[in-house]
């Protein structure tokens, strides 16, 4: 049975967490391994991502290309803070549709009985609050995470909602 993400937001941040049947070594993989990244960020009628690339250590840096179903091409980046595999992973968060707003990420993972309790929070929204609105859609990347480690689901086969 899928479960769906959950999210809690403050002025500062933006909070989601949801349990993925898989073990947190295999959810580590897939927030990180550029071929996987690719397969599981996006969705067609809504954005994907197209590239992925990345230096997986701390001080290393990351950057995701994507496109919008108009054809536009969008992109995130930022630098990974923390890298302690595979519990968790801390890094900044740059993306193009925000100038130059730089945020923080956190993913913790936890191992529960039967998988995963991945956590994700956002941080550093204060002192952009016009941003907030533009990510309140964490709890369906966690899905589509979800999905593809579940149910090997991808951005190609996912169907639109």
């Amino acid at each position: 049975m899928t479960e769906l993400a959950s999210m809690q937001a403050t002025t500062d941040e933006i909070l989601a967490e949801i349990h993925i049947a898989a073990a947190p070594e295999r959810v580590f993989q897939a927030l990180v391994d550029p071929a996987q990244v690719v397969n599981w960020w996006g969705q067609g009628n809504l954005y994907r991502c197209t590239e992925f690339t990345c230096d997986p250590r701390p001080s290393g840096s990351w950057h995701c290309v994507g496109q919008r179903p108009d054809g536009s091409v969008f992109e995130v980046k930022g630098q990974y803070l923390e890298f302690d595999p595979p519990r968790l992973l801390v890094h900044t968060w740059i993306a193009s549709w925000t100038k130059a707003a730089k945020t923080t990420v956190r993913w913790e993972l936890e191992p529960t009985r039967g998988g995963t309790l991945l956590r994700l929070r956002h941080a550093g929204l204060a002192a952009y609050p016009e941003l907030a609105e533009s990510y309140q859609g964490w709890p369906r990347m966690l899905g589509w995470i979800q999905a593809l480690l579940e149910r090997g689901e991808t951005v190609v086969t996912r169907k639109a909602s």
